[in-house]
């Protein structure tokens, strides 16, 4: 009887840490966000990024809260929840009370996806994009995209070396490619081209960055190809962002 009684307790307790396991929550649903700073009006200065109307962080130019991103620097994404959100630049990184919002948007982010949300602007013009970004690698190739934040350079197309990469064509102010896959190169002559208004084909920037397989990048072309106040600071130039 005794033993009886055990076995029952035991499958008793068995059932129940069966049960308990069984009701366990789930996780939660979160999206990953990354902020860049894309406008040559904050050389020097910051603006500071807000999501429903709480502070996020700070950025100045060319930064994406991983310090300046340079030929190329890694993603910097925190976790958000999903949903719909509010989202406001600053005219400055003063404390709150004595900065102004430039620009304001909603944006909606889900589950496991990961965004980057970008400030960019035309001689003061200030406006929001963001993208959805590939962080599904692809094992023999590497990915990559243009994001185009340059508003005097017109549309522009991409070569490796002397290859036109297809799928990185016609991208004008404010838009960005999907990705294509290329081959890996440890060195290899990226061209952002475009023509000339009698149709010559022309380099608008060039740079070299290693390209691994399985890694994905976002390549960012920003400043003005002749900045309003001559700053050479805030002329054209690309910088690439590997996001995963």
């Amino acid at each position: 009887m005794k033993r009886s009684i055990i076995r029952f307790l035991c499958a008793a307790m068995f059932i129940a840490g069966c049960t308990k396991d069984a009701e366990m929550p789930v996780s939660p649903a979160l999206s990953y966000l990354m902020v860049y700073n894309g406008s040559p009006d904050f050389y020097g200065a910051g603006s500071m990024a807000f999501v429903n109307n709480a502070l996020y962080g700070t950025r100045s130019y060319n930064e994406n809260g991983a310090g300046l991103v340079g030929a190329f620097n890694f993603s910097r994404y925190s976790f958000i929840d999903t949903g719909l959100y509010r989202m406001a630049f600053t005219d400055s990184a003063t404390i709150p009370a004595n900065a102004t919002k430039i620009t304001e948007t909603l944006l909606q982010f889900e589950n496991e996806k990961h965004y980057t949300v970008y400030l960019l602007d035309s001689l003061g013009f200030f406006d929001i994009l963001y993208t959805q970004d590939d962080v599904a690698p692809d094992p023999v190739k590497a990915k990559i995209r243009l994001l185009h934040l340059s508003p005097d350079a017109g549309k522009v197309y991409l070569r490796i070396d002397t290859v036109l990469i297809g799928g990185i064509r016609e991208v004008g102010f404010r838009n960005v490619s999907g990705y294509t896959a290329v081959s890996a190169d440890i060195k290899p002559g990226i061209r952002i081209m475009y023509k000339d208004e009698a149709g010559e084909e022309k380099t608008l920037v060039r740079k070299s960055f290693p390209l691994e397989a399985g890694k994905c990048y976002t390549m960012i072309l920003r400043g003005y190809k002749t900045p309003a106040d001559g700053n050479i600071n805030k002329t054209i130039n690309l910088s690439t962002i590997t996001n995963f």
